[in-house]
C-alpha cells in the first residue's frame, strides 16, 4: 500500500512540472501506440465485418488460420508482444480479455489458449507492416458454445547502450486489445447458469469483505446482471450489511468473486446469513440463501486490521496533503516567474520601439 502511494504522490509532483502542449503533443491517434497500428482481416466466416474483432461461426474439430495486420510507423524496426489471453470475469462484474490472475471455472473444458495458437512476438521492418498467423484447432469431440479470449499487442522499445554493449527492453504499459469470439456449432439455446459455489470472509485493501464466489458453469455470457446481496444476523429481520450492482456481465464457464465491505460497521463474532439473488437482462433468476459463521478469533483479527489500516491512513493523508500544497506553491511561483519574464520582456520592446 505504502509502495503505491508512494508512486501516487511522485506522479502529484511530476505533474507540475511537465508543459501541457508538450505533453500531450506526442499523443497523434488513439489508433496508433507508439507507432503500431493493426487491421482485422475478417475471414469468410465472420458473423458481422464491421465490430474491430474477431467473431467467427465454427464447428467442432474444424481448423482455421486467422490474420491481423500490424503496421510499423516508425523509421526503424518494432518488436511487438502478443499474448493470447481466455476472457474471465472480474470482482465488478466485467469481463477481462487480456493477461490477468483471474481463475477460469472448472467447467471450462475447451481453453480459448489451448485452442488458439500463435508466435510469442512479431518483428515488423521499418515503415512497413507484416501479418500475424494465429491458429484455431477445435476438438472434435466437443458441446456446442461460446470460447471467449483476447489477443494483445504491446509494442517493445528497444534501448541499446552501445558503450557498455547491452540492451534494455521497455515494454510500453499501453497495449491494443483485440477480441476472438468463437461460436461452435448452434448456440442460439444455450443459456448460462449460475451457482454459488461458497461465501468466506477475508481481508482486502485494507478492509475486511465478504466474498460471495459465483461460476457461471456453461458456454455462455451472462448479460445485464443485477445482484443484490443482504447479510443479516440468523433469524433476524435487520439487514447488517448489503450490496447492490447493475450490469455486470460474466464470460463463458468462468469465475466471479463479488467482494462486500464489512468494515465501516465493523464484524462482531456470532451466526450469519447472506440472501442472494440475480437477474440477467433476458429474465433469468438466481438465488440461493447461505449461512456462515464468524468466530470471536476472526471477529477482533478482521476489526484490529481494519482499525490499524485507518491509524496508519491518516498519515498518509497529511501527507498528500502537504505535498500537494507545496507542489502547488511552486506551480505558482514558476507560473508568477514566467509571467513577470514575460511582461518584462514586453516592457522592453516597448521601450525599444
Amino acid at each position: 500500500m505504502k509502495k503505491y502511494s508512494t508512486c501516487l504522490l511522485l506522479m502529484i509532483c511530476l505533474a507540475f512540472f511537465f508543459d501541457p502542449v508538450t505533453s500531450w503533443a506526442k499523443q497523434d491517434s488513439t489508433n496508433l501506440i507508439d507507432g503500431l497500428s493493426y487491421e482485422v482481416l475478417y475471414p469468410e466466416n465472420q458473423k458481422n465485418k464491421k465490430l474491430g474483432y474477431f467473431d467467427l461461426a465454427m464447428q467442432p474439430g474444424q481448423e482455421q488460420k486467422v490474420s491481423l495486420k500490424l503496421y510499423n510507423s516508425l523509421s526503424k524496426e518494432l518488436t511487438v508482444n502478443v499474448s493470447l489471453n481466455t476472457a474471465k470475469t472480474n470482482s465488478i462484474g466485467k469481463v477481462e480479455y487480456g493477461p490477468n490472475d483471474l481463475k477460469a471455472d472448472s467447467s471450462l473444458t475447451t481453453d480459448f489458449i489451448k485452442i488458439v495458437k500463435g508466435p510469442s512476438k512479431v518483428v515488423i521492418p521499418a515503415r512497413s507492416s507484416k501479418q500475424l498467423e494465429l491458429m484455431i484447432s477445435l476438438p472434435k469431440e466437443m458441446t456446442p458454445g461460446l470460447i471467449a479470449g483476447g489477443i494483445q499487442l504491446q509494442p517493445v522499445a528497444d534501448s541499446t547502450m552501445k558503450d557498455q554493449g547491452k540492451k534494455d527492453i521497455v515494454v510500453n504499459e499501453f497495449a491494443f486489445l483485440v477480441g476472438m469470439l468463437l461460436r461452435v456449432g448452434d448456440t442460439s439455446s444455450i443459456k448460462p447458469e449460475l451457482k454459488l459455489n461458497k461465501t468466506y470472509i477475508a481481508f482486502k485493501d485494507g478492509k475486511s469483505h465478504l466474498f460471495v464466489n459465483i461460476s457461471n458453469s456453461r458456454p455462455a455470457y451472462v448479460e445485464g446482471m443485477e445482484v443484490e446481496v443482504q447479510v443479516r444476523k440468523t433469524n433476524k429481520q435487520k439487514v447488517l450489511f448489503e450490496y447492490q450492482k447493475k450490469d455486470m456481465r460474466m464470460a463463458p464457464n468462468s469465475v466471479i468473486d463479488l467482494p462486500i465491505d464489512l468494515a465501516d460497521k465493523g464484524v462482531s463474532a456470532g451466526d450469519y446469513s447472506a440472501q442472494i439473488s440475480i437477474i440477467s437482462k433476458t429474465g433469468d433468476r438466481w438465488s440461493w440463501t447461505e449461512d456462515f459463521k464468524v468466530n470471536v478469533l476472526e471477529a477482533n483479527s478482521f476489526n484490529q486490521q481494519s482499525v490499524e489500516h485507518k491509524s496508519d491512513s491518516k498519515p498518509m493523508l497529511w501527507m498528500i496533503v502537504v505535498i500537494v500544497g507545496v507542489c502547488g506553491l511552486v506551480f505558482l511561483s514558476r507560473y508568477k516567474l514566467i509571467k513577470h519574464k514575460k511582461h518584462k520582456r514586453t516592457e522592453t520592446e516597448k521601450a525599444r520601439k
